[in-house]
């Protein structure tokens, strides 16, 4: 048990630790503290989940044993096992830790080449944005040249500069919808990261956006700026759908279970909602509910989501409106 490739720690029936391999060692710090609780070795805010997972392993049928397995980090596949006794009797748990994080590498590719395939798939439609502009352009600049009066040739070049523009931005589009992501976790405040992201959006459309706290919230550990990013298109997506005179209500809490802790984020528009044959395909590349939309936003913020142990849900609300709900592994 030494040489495993995994870390290794046992607790007893009364939480206390008796045997921890070197890696489980590293891993959790245990240290000096054979014999004290396994909560030791765990940040407050965990014992909770600790407690909820040694209460569903203590109910368990022996006869029937059902490891818990959560994810750390993005790289610790964290496995809780009962340990009983010939009778069947609950002696403790087994806490085991194995590194996915080349596992989780190779998700990431997957999700990259999935969105490459999304591009494949809508090459069609995205030869037709392109080329009307390209039209455009060309006339403009043949009436420039068979033209040479300075208000005509002004207007051609507002025009020029215009469709370029157009072609400028679909072009960074793409280039963001093609480009990996690379979370860098750091552990931060989320109160602070999400009164950010309001108050961006109550600066352009003051008044409309409303925000509901769950009381201690405590550190996450994300990428900040991919958060950001996750924020920032849900709230445009929700003020564009609620129009000139809708509200967008953002809520945010944590959500703990044996599994792990989630942070979940809701933001609530009471815009019409999504037509049912959208709302099954809102992830591909390119579906999109507003004219001028490329609709690379959702599926973007559900990369973010998944790189973060998490997910992303939009459903439509009752009797009107959206939700959009991003879950992320906390720690």
């Amino acid at each position: 048990m030494e040489c495993l490739p995994a870390g290794l720690i046992v607790v007893d029936e009364d939480g206390a630790i008796v045997y921890c391999n070197p890696l489980g060692d590293a891993i959790r710090e245990v240290g000096e503290r054979l014999g004290e609780g396994i909560a030791s070795c765990h940040p407050p805010h965990t014992h909770e989940a600790l407690e909820q997972v040694f209460a569903t392993l203590r109910q368990q049928d022996p006869s029937r044993p059902h490891p818990i397995v959560v994810e750390r980090r993005n790289r610790w596949e964290i496995t809780y096992s009962r340990i009983s006794d010939r009778e069947g009797r609950f002696r403790g748990v087994a806490w085991m830790a194995h590194d996915i994080s080349r596992q989780k590498e190779l998700q990431r590719r997957v999700l990259h080449q999935e969105r490459l395939s999304g591009l494949g798939r809508m090459a069609a439609r995205l030869a037709h944005d392109v080329k009307n502009p390209l039209n455009v352009i060309a006339g403009a600049v043949h009436n420039l040249r068979a033209e040479c009066a300075n208000a005509a040739q002004a207007e051609m070049l507002a025009l020029i500069a215009e469709q370029t523009q157009r072609l400028s931005s679909l072009v960074d589009r793409l280039r963001q919808l093609t480009r990996p992501l690379n979370p860098q976790l750091q552990r931060v405040e989320p109160v602070a990261l999400i009164r950010r992201a309001v108050e961006a959006a109550r600066r352009s459309l003051p008044g409309r956006v409303r925000l509901e706290l769950q009381p201690g919230l405590g550190e996450i550990l994300v990428d900040p700026h991919l958060v950001e990013r996750l924020l920032d298109n849900a709230l445009d997506n929700a003020l564009r759908a609620a129009g000139g005179n809708g509200t967008v209500r953002v809520f945010a809490a944590r959500d703990t279970r044996a599994e792990g802790e989630w942070l979940v984020l809701q933001v609530d528009d009471d815009g019409p909602g999504f037509p049912p044959t959208v709302l099954e395909q809102l992830f591909e590349p390119f579906v999109t509910t507003r004219p001028e939309g490329t609709g690379l936003g959702l599926s973007i913020m559900r990369e973010i989501c998944l790189l973060h142990g998490g997910d992303l849900t939009v459903e439509n609300l009752s009797p009107t409106g959206a939700r959009v709900t991003a879950r992320l592994l906390s720690r």
